[in-house]
């Protein structure tokens, strides 16, 4: 793909030989390498007007939600390749309309939230969910906590054996609570 023009020269060293983006394959490279570190992501996506090509795979949903039509993993959110890479695309979305998310925050589906009838799973419809009123970045403690889940398992008040989740059985570390008598059981069978 690379070619010469006569007299043209790249933008950052004095190559003649055009790549893309009005530089040498070189420096083209150099520079795509700190976009990635940087995060730009809108620069990433050089083939066409990136946010217009994601929001033509949607389709309005149910409760003012956006949903993702094109590829989906296999937890149910929506997928793009950019550069050989996956990316999340509700966090793409996002990043080209509001801005950069922090780091070590996820995007919580706040619509997910608010439907009582919806719960959760890899089926869960709210995960190909893209409109970015229905995104807020949290920790993500806060976005486990705001989980159906969690809020399934902590209304458990007996271990998986029986045991129970009171003051004298339980140990919590790191947010999660452990049963004392299992964990005596187990150091006891080894």
């Amino acid at each position: 793909m690379a070619f010469a023009d006569e007299g043209w020269r790249c933008t950052e060293c004095p190559s003649a030989k055009r790549y893309a983006r009005d530089r040498c394959q070189t420096c083209y490279g150099r520079y795509r390498r700190q976009q990635r570190r940087e995060g730009s992501f809108t620069l990433i996506l050089v083939h066409g007007f990136p946010l217009e090509r994601l929001l033509s795979r949607t389709q309005d949903g149910p409760g003012g939600c956006v949903l993702y039509t094109g590829t989906l993993n296999n937890r149910g959110y929506g997928m793009l390749s950019v550069d050989g890479k996956q990316k999340l695309v509700h966090r793409a979305i996002y990043e080209l309309t509001v801005g950069p998310i922090g780091q070590g925050l996820f995007l919580d589906h706040i619509c997910h939230n608010r439907d009582a009838s919806c719960m959760g799973g890899d089926g869960c419809l709210h995960r190909r969910c893209v409109n970015v009123d229905h995104l807020e970045p949290v920790t993500g403690a806060e976005n486990t906590r705001r989980g159906k889940s969690w809020a399934i398992n902590g209304l458990k008040t007996n271990c998986p054996q029986g045991h129970p989740y009171d003051d004298e059985n339980t140990h919590v570390y790191d947010g999660r609570r452990y049963c004392k008598a299992c964990n005596r059981l187990h150091k006891a069978a080894a």
